[in-house]
């Protein structure tokens, strides 16, 4: 890959990380799931996936991204991201929104990586609020 779709490819995982990740971004801007599959893709570490002008514009639009940050990656700086702790209500509340629009033939997937996560969480009243909504979803 060139160095121009690599800035690109930077660019696009500093603002998904900014958002505060996949999950979030795909939520957020209500991503179809074929477009929540093609961002996981095209932020993949070794991702060969194409990331012309083209698609560079439409991910600006489909994200509501001010300026050029991926058509011109060079310009692109985050605003300082204070992160504010979520409740474990809420981070529950949020799983529970995300896996709503998770198609239900992805579903397994998706329960499988969170179950992963919830068996070592920060705390255990998050791994077992999570395990109770990821068995009430499948």
């Amino acid at each position: 890959m060139d160095s121009l779709t690599e800035a690109r490819r930077l660019a696009l995982r500093r603002f998904v990380a900014h958002e505060g990740g996949h999950a979030v971004v795909v939520a957020k801007f209500k991503l179809t799931s074929s477009n929540a599959s093609y961002l996981s893709q095209l932020i993949s570490k070794d991702s060969k996936k194409a990331f012309g002008e083209n698609s560079a514009r439409s991910w600006q639009a489909r994200l509501h991204m001010g300026g050029d940050f991926l058509l011109h990656p060079e310009s692109y700086e985050p605003a300082a991201h204070v992160a504010v702790p979520a409740t474990l209500e809420e981070t529950v509340h949020r799983m529970a929104e995300f896996l709503a629009v998770v198609p239900v033939d992805q579903r397994e997937v998706i329960s499988a990586v969170m179950s992963g996560w919830a068996r070592r969480p920060a705390s255990a009243e998050l791994a077992n609020a999570l395990i109770a909504l990821l068995e009430s979803r499948q």
